[in-house]
């Protein structure tokens, strides 16, 4: 390494280290702008709480609640919102305010080829630092600051000052008086940001909703999945008491040996219903553990899952059909988003008929010089003597530069006028089309929320139907099968009577379990429709704030 090398070594080693040093002591509020925010991923959280005696037990809240907490597809749905959040903070980059300082240290040799350069070989050294603060108010004005001061030398004959220090400060406020009067163009991102959060978290409370009902509806799948093996048992056990008798009719010799099969084939019938049913339930379990994360964790993977919740439940009354809809159609966020939208082309259109008016500012100017520095000797005309001037500092020219001694000053009116702004005419165009796309946009939904309300108050009424229905065909069920088995024992019929009115009973039963179930779900599907199901839950969506 040469010997310029190593002297500029010798001066960024000190610097590195000092910058180091001045990193590792930064205050936090410093320190933390220059990271992103820490956004983390939750771990499964929740689920241990619901373990006793080796069993994961659950009601439909629980269930719900644990799903909001750890279910990946409403946690991914979350990020959405922290996104549109974040593009807040990106929205008001035009008032962010910028400070830029500069420092400058030159040295120039220059041969002279005249008698008036005042050396032959010029030695000029500046040393220049300048400072400049701008920044765009959300009021509009823009205001623009700035210092320099500079130190020069030279080995010219001719200088008056050698060295001489130099300082100026200026400032300039511009305020819109027309185009951008009102700042809309730079505020209407900021504006439109803080809007799309509202908008995102809407649609996000929508997506968690359906994903909600959805989950419920799984849930009483699952229920009604456990609630089957009872009923194929009960038909199990029927078939299992019935192939007893015929086996010991058969024994006595009151049963004709090819009879028996019939019974036996009845049993096997039962007892294939009641295996399938039993896997049935094992595989919509599996799948409740995925919806809370239990199969994330080797404890709750294949531990045995209490449901504690009948599907048996009293038909409760509806809000008259019109007073429903009405609700919906205040409460929904599909249509609170659609809504919000179209303020969002309101204001594109604002921004669009704004710059097509001409653009007229006035901005107010001034500042303040100063001169300092080592006076060289005044040689009189008249033959005296030089006299040595005092030598002044930076000190007396700041004094100089803030005291304004030396001011300059003035204002400036300009006017930009567009002739044509095509591209202000297409936003202005875009924006009232899309105003009125959104329009149409929120009349579709009304008509959808209007169908799912009449829809789902509709399949309520058929499922409370179908339960009053079933509960009759049940009893008959039970009464025939009850008579058969006594006609049966009294020689009045055959075993394949018994055998089908106990599958006729099985079928009823399962006919009543799907009704009940049934009705859970379209009462969930009704309460999604109104938007009352995470309320009557007591289950809140919480949303960032807009800042």
């Amino acid at each position: 390494m040469n010997k310029c090398g190593r002297g500029v070594m010798r001066v960024l080693a000190p610097l590195a280290a000092a910058c180091s040093l001045a990193a590792a002591t930064l205050p936090d509020f410093i320190t933390e702008r220059f990271r992103g925010p820490n956004v983390q991923v939750h771990e499964v959280e929740g689920v241990e709480q619901h373990v006793q005696g080796g069993k994961l037990y659950l009601n439909v809240k629980d269930f719900l609640a644990l799903l909001l907490k750890n279910n990946t597809e409403i946690n991914i749905a979350r990020l959405d919102v922290l996104s549109a959040a974040d593009a807040i903070v990106g929205a008001k980059a035009p008032f962010d305010p910028v400070v830029t300082a500069s420092f400058n240290s030159t040295r120039s040799i220059t041969p002279q080829f005249t008698q008036i350069g005042g050396a032959a070989d010029i030695n000029f050294l500046s040393e220049t630092t300048t400072m400049n603060y701008q920044q765009l108010l959300e009021s509009g004005q823009t205001i623009n600051a700035g210092f320099s001061g500079s130190r020069a030398s030279s080995n010219s004959e001719f200088n008056f000052f050698n060295p001489y220090i130099s300082t100026f400060t200026n400032f300039e406020v511009t305020q819109p008086l027309w185009q951008g009067r009102a700042n809309l163009e730079a505020k209407a991102p900021l504006m439109i940001a803080r809007t799309e959060l509202l908008i995102q978290s809407d649609q996000t409370e929508a997506q968690i909703a359906d994903l909600v009902a959805a989950a419920a509806r799984q849930y009483w799948d699952a229920v009604q999945a456990r609630d089957n093996i009872k009923v194929q048992q009960q038909a199990y056990d029927l078939a299992q008491k019935q192939y007893e008798r015929d086996k010991l009719s058969l024994e006595l010799g009151a049963l004709p040996s090819l009879d028996i099969f019939q019974s036996q084939s009845q049993l096997a019938q039962r007892k294939v219903a009641v295996i399938q049913a039993q896997f049935a339930y094992r595989e919509a379990l599996d799948g409740l553990r995925r919806l809370i994360g239990a199969d994330l964790n080797p404890d709750t993977r294949n531990m045995e899952m209490v449901l504690e919740d009948d599907p048996v439940a009293e038909v409760a009354p509806l809000a008259p059909t019109e007073e429903a809809i009405s609700a919906a159609l205040q409460k929904r966020p599909e249509l609170s988003a659609v809504r919000r939208h179209q303020g969002v082309n309101d204001l594109n259109a604002r921004v669009a008929r704004d710059l097509m008016v001409p653009q007229v500012n006035l901005s107010a100017f001034g500042g303040g010089n100063g001169l300092a520095g080592n006076q060289i000797p005044v040689v009189s005309t008249l033959g005296a003597a030089p006299t040595m001037l005092a030598s002044t500092g930076l000190g007396d020219a700041l004094h100089q530069t803030f005291a304004f001694q030396s001011p300059t000053y003035g204002f400036q009116l300009s006017l930009t006028l567009p002739v044509r702004n095509s591209s202000a005419a297409q936003g202005l165009a875009d924006a009232l089309v899309s105003r009125a796309r959104d329009r149409y946009t929120e009349r579709q939904l009304e008509q959808q929320v209007i169908q799912d309300v009449k829809l789902a108050t509709s399949e309520i009424q058929s499922s409370a139907a179908q339960i009053e229905a079933a509960k009759t065909a049940r009893d008959l069920a039970q009464k025939n099968v009850e008579a058969e088995q006594q006609k049966y024992e009294l020689g009045g019929v055959t075993a394949f009577e018994v055998l089908d009115a106990q599958a006729r009973l099985a079928t009823v039963e399962s006919s009543l379990l799907d009704a009940y179930v049934g009705y859970r779900k379209t009462l969930i599907s009704y309460q999604r429709a109104v938007w009352t199901l995470l309320d009557g839950m007591g289950i809140i969506v919480e949303t960032p704030q807009v800042r």
